[in-house]
């Protein structure tokens, strides 16, 4: 494919940097990984080096694209390039792991896969996302990233891109000018004989810093002579635009024509449409014309022959020429002729000049369609472009407002921003622009301030003159109060919410919003007669699926586990092409309840990949959750630096203004479980206490919903502080005896026996162990029966009684064993030593096998029988990640096939 992006003869020098890139390239395949960003002004070289280089390098398997600025606003435009087709994507993540698995099948040979990406900062914004989403994701691919950028643009991309470039192990390539000897040379390979005389390269080069472009140019105009007459100036470089206009001029008019209409088409098009548009019968010597003139190429897609321009500047040169009236003729012709409801309203966009109430309706009306359909890109563009033709101020607001909501949606926060930025300020009403900072401080993390601007755009808004914003807003105020911990709170907003008239993006959440509400009320029964009429879990269809997740969780608070995670799984299922949100969720729920079924090898797999998600949709409001729940499980195991990797993460909200929000909440509870396993009970105590603060219908103090309140009295406990534990874990057990929540009851049961037996009440201490050990059996939670039964088990042997302690501790080992839980196992072993009994034997703990969490993911997938693919799918990781992460798990296991890891499997089952 190195021929797609072959170079002319008139480049020279650059050998270091060539020399470089050769190097990268033979490094990425090896399997490592590269990534090079080449910057530079314009004109300096930077697609030519590239080219050059994959021209020499023989590299076989290239995918590239380019950026073009009349098409930066054409979702997944530059995905579509790269992948040489297009195709409907839900979110930039959804695009990305396309892009992933595409390039993934291309490894394996011989040298690497150049991803090469040119005039970035020209690619549309959900495209970018998803590059940024695979440049993230490259672990031991065989793959070198080449990406140029104008210098000056650099600030204009996404964040998520930004942080990638900025990395460390990023390339970064800066192109100054050609020196005096190689503006020579360039004379020579440009016809000037032997070389450019050594007075007119100085002269060239003072007066064009050596940009090559500018050099070209007065190369092309002026002889050798002029050019070193000192007592001649120079004159400006002619502009690079009005070059390729004068290869336009010197074509037939049927060229002229061709090459227009794919200007105007957007490249690459097909010939044959772009032939329609120009209204031309032959399509072969106009082609070949345009060809040798250096205006077109041309490639194949299958059957279909498309044509492309050379570079970005060079369509643009030919678009922007035209005036303004053939420009709107020929959009308007390719409105009607252009496939796809889609592409026939961005020509009609194009072709319109001023307001157009009937054109926005229509862009608004297939907005709300893409929007129901998930297709989050495709809505925020929609209407953006309704909202610079509708005619009314109020209009135009509110679909923008709507747009803005779209683009957060699907993880575009950044374009969001700066649309928000553009809003008039003085035609704007103050409510509509206190909604939208609304949205995008709550999309950030910043939930107190969203809270003030969401009640300030209610306020605004008092007379309800804008129904449809006073339904929005009402259901963000719900979410926020659901957030923030008041679920009564959330569950009057939610209901003022569906009274009010309108629909908008907020919408899909506010019946899910309104189960959760109801459910921290302690009307969960209410909220379960709202999901009735649902099917079985995998029979709900994705309209419904918000239901289906408010059903899951409410199951969860009432200890039905295995039924939530049925229904997370569905969820989860279906939002695989859904919003990058609520996705996100849905595999934090999934790993929730495989944490509390003891499933944590899922259950870590997937709370890390619902984290992943969340950071790079920028859903920084979530992230706290999974995070929180991930420290949790690989504290239990050991893992003790990872589990404070994830505290530190869940611990990173930029809102600090309240101490009682549910994410500082979640944080807490993570530190907490990390100091909790190692043994550190005083910073258990400085972790929860702030927790303390929440009243009493906070959601933190529901059962069901965070356990915290049994670590910070076991903490006291351990602390000598045994009235303080009882402040503290009364309530706890009352509101979960009051609800019925056997998990809970199970958590408070222990920590009650361990109380008892601080204060040496024998029978006490032992009805509470026992009471806790047939709660966590009821409801099915080994972790909680482990836990309860080492503590027994701990406490009998104090008192004497080995034979019993011998058999609890025993039946503790059993469990923490198959979960992997290294330190608990370790203390269940010194007690059952001190019992006179020597632990080990069949129950040894399986994590010894020496796998990273990422191979233990791959090869327990793989002993299922999923292909290697399938797990990549699985997993979000490259197929050659997957090989990577398989091989060093069959040496550390010493197998040599999936059949040893069926067996290996099934032995630790």
């Amino acid at each position: 494919m190195a021929e797609r992006f072959g170079v002319g003869c008139g480049f020279v020098g650059r050998e270091a940097e060539r020399e470089l890139l050769g190097r990268l390239y033979e490094e990425a395949g090896a399997g490592r990984p590269r990534v090079v960003v080449v910057e530079g002004p314009a004109g300096i070289g930077k697609t030519a080096l590239v080219r050059r280089f994959l021209a020499e390098s023989g590299a076989e398997r290239v995918v590239g694209g380019s950026g073009a600025e009349s098409e930066s606003g054409l979702p997944y435009g530059g995905v579509a390039q790269l992948l040489g087709k297009g195709r409907r994507y839900p979110d930039p993540l959804a695009a990305g792991s396309c892009l992933l698995e595409a390039v993934g099948e291309l490894q394996g040979g011989r040298g690497a896969v150049v991803l090469f990406v040119d005039d970035l900062h020209w690619v549309d914004g959900p495209s970018l996302h998803a590059l940024a989403f695979v440049l993230r994701r490259l672990r031991a691919d065989q793959v070198l990233a080449v990406l140029t950028v104008r210098d000056s643009e650099r600030p204009r991309l996404p964040e998520s891109l930004r942080r990638v470039l900025d990395q460390d192990s990023t390339v970064r390539v800066r192109l100054g000018g050609l020196t005096v000897a190689e503006l020579a040379e360039l004379g020579a390979r440009m016809g000037r004989g032997t070389g450019l005389p050594g007075r007119a390269a100085v002269r060239l080069h003072a007066h064009t810093g050596g940009n090559p472009l500018h050099c070209r140019a007065l190369l092309e105009r002026l002889s050798e002579e002029v050019i070193g007459a000192d007592d001649t100036p120079l004159p400006v470089p002619e502009p690079y635009a009005a070059l390729v206009l004068h290869r336009l001029a010197r074509c037939t008019g049927p060229a002229r024509d061709l090459v227009v209409a794919a200007a105007v088409l957007g490249t690459p098009c097909a010939l044959e449409a772009a032939a329609r548009l120009a209204g031309l019968a032959e399509l072969l010597e106009p082609l070949e014309e345009a060809l040798k003139e250096g205006l077109l190429t041309e490639g194949r897609d299958g059957c279909t022959t498309k044509v492309d321009f050379p570079h970005p500047l060079s369509r643009a040169a030919v678009y922007h020429a035209l005036g303004p009236a053939r420009r709107t003729e020929l959009h308007a012709r390719a409105a009607e002729l252009a496939e796809g409801e889609f592409a026939r309203l961005r020509h009609r966009v194009r072709a319109a000049h001023g307001p157009d109430d009937r054109l926005a309706a229509l862009l608004a009306d297939c907005a709300g369609r893409r929007a129901r359909e998930g297709r989050w890109a495709d809505a925020a563009t929609l209407l953006q472009d309704a909202s610079h033709l509708a005619r009314p101020d109020t209009e135009r607001v509110r679909l923008a407002v709507e747009a803005i909501e779209a683009l957060l949606l699907d993880g575009r926060v950044d374009e969001a921003s700066c649309l928000l930025d553009e809003l008039p300020r003085d035609t704007t009403p103050v409510a509509a622009v206190r909604y939208a900072q609304g949205c995008l401080a709550a999309t950030r993390g910043h939930n107190t301030r969203a809270t003030v601007l969401f009640e300030e755009a209610w306020r605004l808004n008092a007379e309800r003159r804008d129904p449809a914003l006073a339904s929005r807003t009402a259901a963000r105020l719900a979410a926020m109060a659901l957030l923030r911990g008041h679920g009564e709170a959330a569950r009057r907003w939610a209901e003022t919410a569906s009274r009010q008239s309108g629909t908008a993006p907020a919408a899909r959440m506010l019946r899910y919003t309104h189960l959760l509400a109801l459910g921290m009320s302690g009307r969960d029964g209410e909220g379960l007669a709202r999901t009735d009429g649902l099917p079985d879990p995998a029979l709900v269809p994705p309209g419904d699926v918000d239901l289906l997740l408010g059903r899951g969780v409410l199951h969860l608070w009432r200890d039905r586990i295995a039924l939530a995670h049925e229904e997370f799984e569905a969820a989860a299922e279906v939002l695989r092409q859904g919003p990058v949100p609520l996705r996100a969720f849905a595999l934090c729920l999934v790993g929730e309840a495989e944490l509390r079924l003891g499933r944590w090898d899922e259950a870590v797999t997937h709370l890390e990949y619902a984290a992943s998600i969340a950071a790079d949709g920028h859903q920084i409001w979530l992230t706290s959750f999974p995070h929180s729940a991930a420290a949790f499980v690989l504290a239990a195991r050991g893992e003790f630096d990872r589990a404070a990797g994830h505290a530190d993460s869940a611990a990173a909200v930029p809102d600090r203004t309240d101490p009682t929000d549910a994410a500082h909440c979640y944080a807490a509870r993570a530190r907490a479980a990390v100091a909790t396993v190692r043994g550190r009970p005083a910073e258990v105590v400085a972790a929860l206490r702030p927790l303390l603060a929440c009243d009493r219908d906070h959601s933190v103090n529901q059962p069901g919903v965070l356990a915290w309140r049994d670590l910070l009295a076991d903490a006291l406990v351990a602390e000598g502080r045994p009235e303080e534990a009882e402040a503290v874990l009364e309530p706890y057990e009352n509101a979960a005896f009051e609800r019925r929540r056997y998990s809970d009851l199970a958590a408070a049961g222990r920590v009650r026996g361990n109380l008892h037996a601080a204060r040496h009440e024998a029978k006490a201490a032992e009805e509470a162990y026992e009471t806790a050990v047939e709660h966590a059996v009821r409801v099915g939670l080994p972790f909680h029966r482990a836990r309860a039964e080492s503590d027994f088990g701990a406490w009998l042997r104090r008192a004497g009684r080995r034979a019993a302690a011998r058999e609890h501790l025993a039946a503790a080992r059993a469990v923490l064993v198959e979960l992997g839980a290294v330190p608990f196992v370790k203390a269940c072993d010194r007690e059952l030593v001190a019992c006179g009994v020597r632990p080990g034997g069949e129950g040894e703990v399986r994590t010894p096998d020496g796998l990273t969490p990422q191979e233990h993911a791959v090869a327990q997938l793989a002993a299922t029988g999923l292909t290697n693919r399938r797990i990549a799918r699985e997993l979000i990781l490259s197929v050659k990640t997957v090989e990577y992460h398989l091989s060093h798990a069959y040496a550390k296991l010493g197998i040599r096939s999936r059949v040893g890891l069926v067996a290996h499997f099934r032995a630790g089952s």
